[in-house]
């Protein structure tokens, strides 16, 4: 076994229940001598993290935690949990619990692949420093949800099938519109992405404002968007991957209308 890694418990606990929120797979625990990471993945071009900035005092490892696992470490008696140490070793983890009534050890092993890590995922895991756009909640909330009131009309009038329905995210330094013009490919700026995925993105970084930048994938036209956000001193990220544009897919938009401040 490796060195013990000490965990916060309330760290576990609710950096856990958030992940499971959003997943029903393995939450992937990483742990640096400045912060404890947990994130999640899903439909292959998804990927949420919540990360608790702190001196750890631990080494840098990585580890796969179950889904049993995490409920065990997330749910009602948890709260009894008074500390938390865990040893890994490859694919083995080890982490002894001491709560109100004892003390016992939970071991199990992972698989690296049972985390469906998306396409890109060092470039999704990390949004860019450069090139950040901040916008608050309530009006990107406006505009996506809008955007997404569409669909019906958009459906029943023209009868277009829900899943070739995309959103368009048009990003340049100074300016970031969702908008409602017929797809042009080729557009240097302009990416397409699922509604359900922008959506899930929007409530995963929920706080008062959120930080919006694009990256570039190896793929042309395709990118990432990352949102960020802090809440209750987490940092919250999540980034999605875009879709490829192509004749089966429409648009539906609303642009994005900067609040006056309160």
């Amino acid at each position: 076994m490796n060195d013990t890694l000490y965990l916060n418990p309330r760290i576990m606990r609710q950096g856990l229940s958030w992940a499971q929120s959003w997943s029903s797979g393995p939450v992937l625990c990483i742990v640096t001598p400045e912060s404890t990471r947990f994130q999640v993945a899903s439909e292959r071009r998804f990927l949420a993290s919540w990360e608790w900035p702190e001196d750890t005092g631990s080494p840098a490892c990585f580890f796969l935690i179950p889904p049993f696992i995490a409920r065990t470490l997330s749910g009602h008696p948890a709260h009894s949990i008074t500390s938390l140490r865990a040893r890994t070793h490859h694919t083995r983890v080890a982490i002894t619990v001491r709560d109100k009534n004892g003390e016992y050890v939970v071991q199990w092993r992972w698989q690296a692949p049972d985390f469906e890590a998306p396409p890109f995922f060092d470039r999704m895991a990390q949004p860019p420093s450069d090139q950040l756009e901040r916008r608050t909640f309530i009006a990107m909330a406006d505009a996506i949800h809008l955007a997404i009131a569409n669909l019906g009309r958009l459906e029943a009038l023209e009868q277009i099938k829900r899943h070739n329905l995309a959103i368009a995210v048009d990003f340049s330094p100074g300016h970031l519109k969702i908008d409602g013009q017929p797809i042009t490919l080729g557009h240097d700026r302009r990416y397409y992405f699922d509604p359900r995925l922008i959506v899930r993105g929007l409530e995963v970084a929920r706080g008062k404002h959120i930080g919006f930048s694009v990256q570039e994938t190896p793929v042309a036209g395709q990118s990432i968007l990352h949102m960020t956000s802090e809440r209750d001193n987490w940092r919250v990220e999540c980034a999605l991957l875009s879709l490829l544009p192509n004749d089966s897919t429409t648009l539906i938009s609303q642009q994005v209308r900067q609040r006056p401040a309160e």
